[in-house]
């Protein structure tokens, strides 16, 4: 059973170039130290129905993708729901972000994006952080990766969070 909490959001950052419908899913199984958003961990909100779905996204035209937060406590019941997207809106793109450090082939086959790996809190002093193991994807070494499918491949496209600083700033000053 997919229980979500909150109502589900729009967003630009989740997924690159996708305007995401997000549902965030309770029950989570992965209980990471320091978790992000620990009350995901809890077996509460309300029940994930295709009907909820469909209502959801009548309200919100324009997204490109259906994006889940977590879903790794019943990924059966999962798959069902991401066949009944793709057979229902097969111009949508899906895509999750899972706390598992593994990809799961039966997801795998349905997704256009996955993220993958365990929330690791960042400790220390905060520019001790870029160093350390640890963080979401925009972290330099974050142990999470985010995977888009390309045909029947999946690519690694981590890097698309990450920012890249910029060294020489002389050609952006106007004299």
């Amino acid at each position: 059973m997919l229980k979500y909490l909150g109502e589900p959001t729009i967003t630009f950052a989740e997924f690159p170039d996708e305007i995401s419908l997000i549902w965030n899913l309770s029950n989570c199984p992965c209980h990471c130290e320091g978790c992000s958003e620990p009350e995901l961990q809890t077996d509460a909100g309300d029940l994930l129905t295709d009907t909820v779905l469909v209502e959801a996204v009548k309200k919100n035209p324009g997204i490109t993708l259906i994006g889940f937060m977590g879903g790794d406590a019943d990924v059966p019941e999962l798959v069902e729901l991401l066949k009944w997207i793709k057979k229902n809106y097969p111009a949508l793109k899906v895509g999750m972000y899972s706390g598992r450090d593994f990809l799961d082939l039966d997801l795998l086959n349905l997704l256009d994006y996955y993220k993958i790996g365990r929330w690791i809190m960042p400790q220390g002093p905060s520019d001790s952080w870029c160093k350390q193991v640890c963080g979401p994807l925009n972290f330099p070494n974050s142990n999470q990766l985010m995977f888009k499918r390309s045909g029947n491949k999946f690519v690694n496209i981590t890097d698309k969070f990450r920012r890249k600083p910029l060294n020489n700033l002389e050609r952006q000053i106007i004299k």
